[in-house]
């Protein structure tokens, strides 16, 4: 018939057509995670860099949402770079089964589900591809605008996720030879010159993302649940039927050029990294995304050459799309979770949020120790809101944005989802019900950084262990001009000694107060209590707020000795 010659002949513009719009549809029909709640409030500030992540996402966000402020437009830009996306896996593979590439796409759980979330993995992704892209051109002839491409393009790279660093280090090992090249060494300054705007960001803000990606998020004691957890989750994002064999046909292809090569080492450089970081704490199971371009075209190369292994992928990609399909189907409907669900965060967002807002009766809502909770209601109440993050916690970019100031002195609804006997009050909604109070007069100073070097020591007194400490303290102008600056008197400043990750063993009074800043320099000199054993301990410094006992944090982790 005339139609399917026709649509053989242009089966790939029906592919990426159906693959793009189907995507769209869902960007439109399916709830915000609670990631990209914050990273729209990202947008909301734009800037050269935040605490977790560098701002390509924040910009993505921001163009979509100025055109559709909706679901759709947060994702919108998501959508048109995981199907560029998968464009460019195309163009990297050296063997051609346009057949074995639609059955590898509809089997995999990321490329679908991922495809339309908002998250710094997506342009990552696509600029890992067109790296490799750049790579094999570079590779075969370094020209001048070879050379501007790897540079560009590994800013870029850059700029959507630090783990691209990665890419860049198991490919130049792949194949040292290429430091030789003065247009390699070329290409690196461009790519720093271009990321220049945010190494300094990092510096102006004391590193926190270097600090809290490097030394902050490891566990203290090694648990087998991670191992575990990040072995299967890569099994499962692979696909949840055929993930195995992508796997292991990427482990069997060898290489048969310098691309080829270069992903080779990207993909098992990458997967041995996270898996050696489980015995330090948890891997998350999407922090091996950088690899997944090299899985996809290796896995895909050795499937091509090999008709015998290739059966089990047409035997599987119809069971595992339709189990994708299923969950996507669940996602778009905005019915209630399902109970055995844990965490369930794409359904019911718009009715939570508004038993809050109507909990709060028009005061404003401030969040302790989410800041996800606090994106997602200001998402979908519209009302600009506020995480406190506290000792029990961690920093995040709640501690640079400029909110805070606002809320010091108000009558404010504080919401937390711990337990906790101060937050009497309970709201009722179709997702986990949350405890809340009413604080009036409010006051915290989170915004506040404290910063003292990455050692603390004390020192042997006849009444117990002495610390000495000069603190930078840098205070933000809204902050100091808001009536907040009144309560400086009774902000106490505080050590929290962790025994056990973000749980504070002890919370120490230094005796000091916000008051006793002076030249933007705090002097402290205070005794540890003496049921504080001699060893190394990591330490934060905080400052009071209205919530008793619930300090915020204002620093990094610091290291405890007592001797």
């Amino acid at each position: 018939m005339e139609w399917t010659g026709w649509l053989r002949r242009n089966h790939k513009v029906v592919f990426y057509t159906v693959w793009l719009l189907i995507n769209l549809v869902q960007a439109g029909t399916t709830g915000l995670l609670d990631d990209e709640a914050y990273y729209w409030v990202y947008s909301r500030y734009l800037d050269w860099g935040y605490f977790d992540h560098p701002p390509a996402i924040a910009l993505m966000i921001r163009a979509g949402y100025n055109l559709f402020p909706h679901e759709f437009g947060v994702r919108l830009f998501v959508v048109l770079f995981s199907t560029a996306t998968l464009f460019a896996i195309d163009a990297l593979c050296r063997l051609r089964n346009d057949r074995l590439f639609y059955a590898m796409a509809l089997s995999v759980s990321l490329l679908q589900i991922g495809g339309i979330l908002a998250v710094p993995d997506l342009p990552l992704l696509l600029f890992v591809a067109l790296f490799f892209l750049a790579f094999r051109a570079f590779s075969e002839k370094a020209t001048l605008l070879n050379t501007v491409a790897m540079g560009a393009i590994t800013a870029l790279m850059f700029y959507s996720k630090y783990h691209g660093v990665l890419v860049v280090f198991f490919t130049l090992l792949s194949n040292w030879k290429l430091m030789l090249r003065w247009q390699t060494w070329a290409a690196g300054l461009i790519a720093l010159a271009l990321f220049m705007p945010h190494i300094a960001w990092q510096y102006t803000h004391d590193y926190p993302s270097v600090r809290y990606h490097l030394f902050e998020r490891n566990a203290t004691d090694y648990q087998l649940g991670f191992t575990l957890e990040y072995v299967i989750g890569q099994v499962l994002l692979a696909g949840p039927l055929v993930g195995w064999l992508l796997l292991w046909a990427a482990v069997k292809q060898r290489p048969a050029d310098a691309l080829e090569k270069a992903l080779r080492w990207t993909f098992i450089g990458i997967y041995i990294l996270f898996f050696v970081s489980t015995f330090k704490g948890r891997s998350e199971a999407n922090w091996t995304v950088p690899a997944w371009v090299s899985l996809l075209v290796l896995s895909h190369q050795y499937l091509a050459s090999h008709e015998g292994a290739a059966r089990w992928l047409y035997r599987l990609w119809i069971p595992s799309f339709v189990l994708v399909l299923a969950l996507r189907v669940y996602m778009a409907m905005d019915i209630a979770p399902l109970p055995f669900i844990k965490k369930d965060e794409f359904h019911r967002n718009r009715e939570w949020a508004e038993a809050i807002r109507e909990k709060a009766g028009g005061r404003p809502v401030a969040f302790v120790n989410s800041y996800q909770r606090a994106s997602q209601y200001w998402f979908y109440s519209g009302d600009t809101t506020f995480s406190l993050n506290n000792v029990y916690y961690r920093r995040n970019n709640y501690n640079f944005w400029p909110l805070e100031a606002r809320l010091q002195g108000r009558d404010v609804l504080v919401a937390s989802p711990d337990n906790y006997a101060f937050f009497r009050d309970t709201v009722r909604n179709t997702r986990k019900r949350i405890g809340s109070a009413t604080v009036n007069p409010f006051f915290s100073f989170s915004q506040v950084a404290m910063l003292g070097g990455e050692r603390i020591e004390g020192e042997a007194s006849p009444g117990g262990n002495r610390v000495r400490a000069d603190l930078r303290v840098v205070i933000p102008t809204d902050l100091r001009d808001s009536p907040a600056y009144t309560m400086f008197d009774t902000a106490s400043v505080y050590l929290t000694v962790y025994f056990h990750d973000n749980d504070p063993g002890m919370i120490i009074p230094t005796g000091s107060r916000l008051k006793d800043v002076a030249n933007g320099h705090l002097k402290l000199d205070f005794t540890l209590p003496p049921t504080l054993q001699k060893g190394n301990y990591r330490a934060r410094w905080a400052i009071g707020s209205s919530i008793p006992g619930w300090p915020s944090v204002n620093s990094s982790a610091s290291r405890l000795v007592i001797p």
